[in-house]
């Protein structure tokens, strides 16, 4: 599926007004975080002297970790939003060595090596194209970079699917990334990939306590511009929750590392 200017215009807006919530209530964004900053501690000594990119900052929940991690380096903190780059930059502080920038990966054109290490938590699933998204990261890496992002992959939200499919309704999450698919485009490319997939799971008291939530926290935009009616939306949760009480959410959570070929 292919995100238009304007649907990255959404993007933003959508995040931005959620900002005082998401920070609030992004609690698996938070784990999330967590196990990618414990994915880089093995690499710190092993990447390239040089700056640090971060796609995506949102409320700064990995930024802080980031620079918690690497008190040292020059760190570019990026987000579509200017509502959460504002946020993120108040809440954090400004110093010497931290710039923040707006930024749309879409379109970027900028290909020149300057990066020792690009991360982002949550962001790539938001790309027109997720493996073109990386692969133009990859071009910012210096040789012997790391590019390590988390995404919710394909398998997420299964039990979402499944009530529709037994009711016969559309199934209207967004897609999200096959990592299959990005694996192998980003071979194509001068890394060395690896990954890992692991399983959270979310419980809500009711289906539609879900749904807020997503909505809550921005990340209940259609990239699609498909929705349930109200009608549809009422069999759905009233079946749902019919069946299931509480219900649990999966989040298939994809950490993926690329490290920049020596040259």
């Amino acid at each position: 599926m292919r995100i238009s200017k304007s649907s990255s215009k959404h993007i933003a807006h959508s995040f931005g007004r959620s900002v005082k919530n998401y920070h609030q209530k992004a609690d698996i964004q938070r784990k999330v975080a967590d196990g990618l900053v414990a994915s880089i501690c093995p690499w710190k000594d092993i990447i390239p002297q040089g700056p640090i990119l971060e796609i995506g900052c949102g409320t700064g929940i990995l930024t802080e970790k980031i620079i918690s991690e690497f008190p040292a380096r020059d760190v570019v903190i990026t987000d579509i939003s200017d509502h959460m780059l504002s946020f993120t930059k108040e809440r954090i502080g400004t110093k010497s060595n931290l710039e923040y920038q707006i930024l749309d990966v879409d379109q970027l054109i900028e290909s020149d090596p300057k990066f020792s290490c690009i991360v982002s938590n949550f962001a790539v699933q938001w790309f027109s194209d997720p493996a073109l998204g990386l692969e133009k990261l990859g071009k910012l890496l210096l040789p012997g970079g790391l590019l390590l992002v988390t995404f919710p992959g394909s398998n997420s939200f299964i039990e979402w699917y499944e009530k529709c499919l037994e009711l016969g309704l559309p199934y209207t999450a967004n897609s999200l990334p096959e990592v299959e698919e990005m694996i192998v485009k980003l071979s194509l490319g001068p890394f060395q990939i690896d990954y890992y997939e692991h399983d959270l799971h979310q419980k809500f008291r009711k289906s539609l306590d879900f749904f807020r939530h997503l909505k809550e926290i921005g990340a209940a935009y259609s990239l699609s511009g498909k929705s349930l009616n109200s009608k549809q939306i009422k069999l759905l949760t009233n079946y749902w929750d019919s069946t299931i009480s509480p219900i649990s959410i999966k989040w298939h959570v994809v950490y993926l590392a690329a490290k920049k070929d020596m040259i």
